[in-house]
């Protein structure tokens, strides 16, 4: 249950989280022009810190400012959904897909609140909130027809059964349990998981979107299953997709994202394997395979994953 807090309170938070936005600014606008990483000493010698274990705390008060923020008004992202649930109910998108959505639109107010100009917090983050999901799929998409809705709720219920050997869905069990033929079913799952694009990938957080992230221990495909949990839980686990996506924005093309959504079960909460996904995105099993490798290579490489390394610097 979200735990109101004061104007105090929210005051007190808000400046830990424009601090916090400060310091990040600095280095993204130093990699930027440099176009290579800045050490810690660096960083906080530019930041105007004494050390980096003063950029460190920084960090951390930033991390859990945001966090405490966006768990204490976790309500206001239930209360707004209340207006969009029969709209997406027709739409095949579930009160937990818009209540992620509506987290993307409270994070982002988190990071943008500035409590001098007179709003309380909550004022601000509702306008937010309702825009991204006016903004969404959800006011875009056209009507999905109701059979599709009913073969793609039997898809979702079937397939928790059906891994291939590699642990990813096959599409050809799915068929065969369901008396469809796999083309169908293909189509079906492209259709509906275009519907249900919860983390929408213009959604631009790459240059703001900051930490929050988890503390690792569980995997992704647990914190994308996971429907269990406070509003902590729920805004912890909004705020790590948003990292990913970003991350993902930052470092790899519209193809390599494609393939990486569907693979890590970013798509639709399933994992598809290397050769369904080549069917999905209508190219061969190996141009998938070593677009794959491709991938893995790049994120490896890549030194702006930020929601890692702050994780990194906040517990080192």
């Amino acid at each position: 249950r979200s735990v109101l807090l004061t104007r105090d309170e929210e005051y007190t938070l808000a400046r830990a989280i424009q601090l916090g936005a400060h310091v990040h600014k600095i280095k993204s606008e130093y990699e930027s022009t440099h176009s290579k990483p800045l050490s810690k000493r660096q960083w906080a010698t530019l930041a105007g810190l004494s050390s980096p274990n003063e950029l460190r705390k920084v960090v951390s008060e930033y991390r859990s400012a945001k966090q405490e923020l966006v768990a204490s008004n976790m309500g206001l992202v239930h209360a707004v959904v209340k207006n969009y649930s029969r709209k997406a109910y027709y739409r095949g998108i579930t009160i937990d897909e818009l209540v992620q959505e509506g987290s993307l639109g409270l994070i982002r107010a988190a990071e943008l609140f500035d409590p001098a100009k007179g709003l309380r917090f909550s004022t601000y983050a509702t306008i937010w909130i309702k825009g991204v999901l006016s903004n969404s799929r959800v006011d875009e998409m056209v009507l999905v027809p109701q059979r599709e809705r009913q073969i793609w709720n039997k898809i979702r219920e079937v397939s928790k059964d059906v891994d291939d050997e590699d642990g990813r869905l096959s599409t050809d069990m799915i068929a065969k349990k369901l008396g469809l033929d796999k083309s169908s079913v293909e189509q079906n799952i492209q259709r509906m998981s275009s519907v249900n694009n919860m983390l929408s990938l213009d959604y631009q957080y790459a240059s703001t979107t900051r930490s929050g992230e988890t503390d690792g221990s569980k995997p992704f495909e647990a914190l994308m299953a996971d429907k269990s949990g406070s509003d902590a839980d729920l805004a912890e686990r909004a705020q790590f997709k948003a990292d990913l996506v970003a991350g993902l924005v930052r470092n790899l093309n519209e193809r390599e994202i494609q393939l990486i959504r569907l693979m890590y079960g970013m798509h639709d909460g399933h994992e598809y394997s290397v050769k369904d996904s080549a069917k999905i995105m209508g190219i061969n099993r190996e141009t998938a395979r070593l677009l794959h490798h491709a991938c893995l290579k790049k994120l490896r490489e890549a030194s702006n994953m930020e929601s890692l390394q702050e994780y990194l610097l906040t517990v080192a």
